[in-house]
């Protein structure tokens, strides 16, 4: 057995305190770990129960914490892990409360991407996977996601030069402009190519100035 000595701030995280048995530096938890195992200066305690007590409270501290956090919106396994470790959860709370959430359905990438890919209309693939992959998607979910999609790329790319070329002169120059912004929404030049020669079909027989 030993006693809890001291009970101070952590200096890195100002929601987590150090515990200190017999001056030693045991754990470092949530203030609320801390509070629900009532933990106190002068408490005697094994290190095996101060393990087991700290594991499971934080732990379950997480898991709600998390499930508040996902319960506003949809979220991706990174978003979920580096909010908890910005609530000062160890690394083993943070991993129990994904994996629990990924066990619920709360957590899951392939659907996150899904929804996405559907729910953007003004850009390309390549655009879409790099903002997925800032939120730590996976290209391997991305593409798997993807898949599960009926999404037509090349319609929505000829969608979107149509609405980029509107009330423009039918001229060489602005035709290679909506390419160019075709690509730098993120379809690929095939895409590009096929809306803007779709583009060219539909004006064909108006007044193009060659």
């Amino acid at each position: 057995m030993g006693k809890i000595t001291s009970i101070t701030s952590n200096s890195k995280y100002k929601n987590r305190c150090d515990i200190y048995v017999d001056g030693e530096l045991k754990a470092s938890v949530t203030l609320e770990t801390v509070i629900k195992s009532r933990l106190k200066v002068g408490m005697e305690i094994s290190e095996s129960e101060l393990s087991v007590t700290v594991k499971e409270n934080e732990n379950g501290l997480a898991l709600n914490k998390a499930a508040s956090y996902v319960e506003k919106s949809f979220k991706t396994k990174k978003q979920v892990v580096d909010y908890l470790k910005g609530k000062g959860f160890s690394d083993t709370a943070v991993y129990y409360a994904v994996d629990k959430l990924k066990e619920y359905g709360y957590i899951d990438d392939v659907e996150y991407a899904k929804r996405y890919l559907e729910s953007t209309r003004l850009q390309g693939k390549r655009l879409s996977d790099f903002k997925l992959m800032t939120k730590g998607i996976s290209k391997k979910d991305i593409e798997k996601a993807f898949d599960q999609t009926d999404i037509d790329m090349e319609a929505k790319a000829f969608a979107l030069a149509e609405k980029h070329f509107k009330n423009k002169e039918k001229t060489p120059e602005n035709f290679s402009k909506t390419f160019r912004y075709l690509i730098g929404k993120g379809f690929s030049y095939e895409e590009a190519e096929s809306a803007i020669s779709r583009l060219k079909e539909v004006n064909d027989g108006e007044d193009t100035i060659c």
